[in-house]
């Protein structure tokens, strides 16, 4: 009986966990590990909140893309109607998340959205799962690009919970689908990656060289007092300055005794070109010049001019896939009211890039400025070609009236020019 007592006792036992919590994030060859997902999540939001210049970073890109305002709407009479309240209602609150969202996109390269449906009026809330909380991602066995579902792990269960999108067979009747955006995603992989990834080793090597400069810095402001005086009397001048003198003390001495005091050679010039050299692969990372960041250095305004041109094309890409990520959500939100009979059906040959109409902010200014000279010169041109024919057919103004416009960066169709020349 002991004995069998004593074996239970100290028999080592172990127990291999195989649950899908240890399967892969994805199953694509190009996607980083499930523990390379979640340190690049982490160092990139670590180094947002403790990093000025990654935190500058991020902001910049917000107020690029989002600018002041950023609104949709539909030619669509009860499509316009579902965004005007969507954008509204007081579970979402739109305008107060734009910037969060396109934060979040840059910082983490993806963004998970979660739609809730209420079943008495068809409304969709919105919601946010992180990036670092999604653990396996399913998608269709013939076609990788075809994303079913979203598995989000949850500290109360071992079990992750399951969240269809909206290609899944469960989406119509399921109270809440997922919604995946993703940015900087290599072809071939599921999962995008953060702005600030390619930085983020250089940003941990800057501030460490700042900090070590600033510890210097301090230690610049010791120094020692080297005294020489005469051999026979370095026993009794050591006992004399065994306390260093106070600030504004007199000391007399005799032509023997020198003093001389020594402080640290930082030999800061030195430093500032390495220092200047990282902060180059910093900005290049970001694409935005360093006189966005405050850095004005020896940059002119003509050389500042000239560095607009990169950053603000990226911007304006990135503007218009966020524009897309918004009709999408909009456009799933009103799919769902209408699969439960809470908003007419969109007719069945509808074009989606026609569903909407949208008023983003301009990414640059000085686009307006172009446009408007532009087409102040081809209408001037097209005036005096006007004025040179005596009987300029009818055509050549309509050729007039479209080439303008199409410069002025604001081209109409042919049936709105017809309606403009009152034919």
């Amino acid at each position: 009986m002991f004995k069998q007592w004593f074996h239970k006792l100290f028999t080592a036992r172990t127990q291999v966990d195989d649950r899908p919590g240890w399967q892969a994030l994805t199953s694509r060859a190009h996607d980083r590990d499930a523990a390379e997902v979640q340190a690049q999540y982490t160092d990139a939001l670590s180094a947002w909140r403790k990093n000025p210049i990654a935190w500058r970073i991020i902001a910049l890109t917000a107020d690029y893309v989002v600018g002041k305002s950023f609104a949709i709407h539909s030619p669509h009479p009860p499509l316009d109607d579902f965004i005007r309240r969507f954008w509204a209602h007081p579970k979402n609150h739109m305008d107060l998340r734009l910037a969060g969202m396109c934060e979040e996109l840059a910082r983490a390269g993806d963004l998970f959205v979660l739609l809730f449906r209420n079943p008495l009026d068809g409304m969709s809330y919105i919601r946010f799962i992180t990036k670092d909380c999604i653990q396996r991602i399913e998608t269709s066995e013939n076609d990788w690009e075809t994303e079913l579902a979203y598995y989000e792990t949850r500290p109360d269960s071992l079990e992750p919970r399951r969240w269809p999108g909206p290609q899944d067979p469960a989406a119509e009747s399921a109270p809440a689908i997922c919604l995946h955006y993703a940015v900087n995603r290599p072809i071939g992989a599921l999962l995008g990656e953060s702005d600030l990834a390619t930085m983020i080793p250089w940003l941990q090597r800057y501030s460490r060289m700042l900090e070590d400069r600033v510890r210097l810095h301090w230690a610049a402001r010791a120094f020692l007092y080297i005294v020489t005086v005469p051999s026979t009397q370095v026993e009794s001048k050591a006992a004399q300055y065994s306390t260093a003198p106070e600030s504004g003390s007199i000391i007399v001495k005799d032509e023997g005794e020198r003093w001389e005091m020594v402080t640290p050679a930082l030999h800061g010039a030195d430093a500032g070109h390495d220092m200047k050299a990282v902060r180059g692969l910093i900005d290049a990372g970001s694409g935005y010049p360093p006189h966005w960041r405050g850095e004005g250095g020896d940059v002119n305004l003509a050389t500042a001019e000239a560095m607009q041109g990169p950053p603000e094309r990226h911007l304006a890409r990135r503007q218009q896939y966020f524009a897309y990520l918004l009709q999408d959500i909009l456009y799933h939100a009103y799919q769902r009211a209408a699969a439960i009979d809470k908003a007419p059906p969109l007719p069945g040959d509808h074009d989606y890039t026609q569903l909407f109409s949208l008023a983003a902010p301009d990414v640059s200014l000085r686009d307006n400025a172009a446009l408007a000279q532009a087409a102040g010169q081809m209408a001037a041109a097209m005036a005096s070609l006007n004025a040179t024919l005596k009987d300029a057919p009818p055509e050549l103004a309509r050729l007039a009236a479209a080439l303008t416009l199409k410069f002025a960066g604001e081209p109409q169709s042919d049936a709105a020019l017809e309606r403009m020349l009152g034919k």
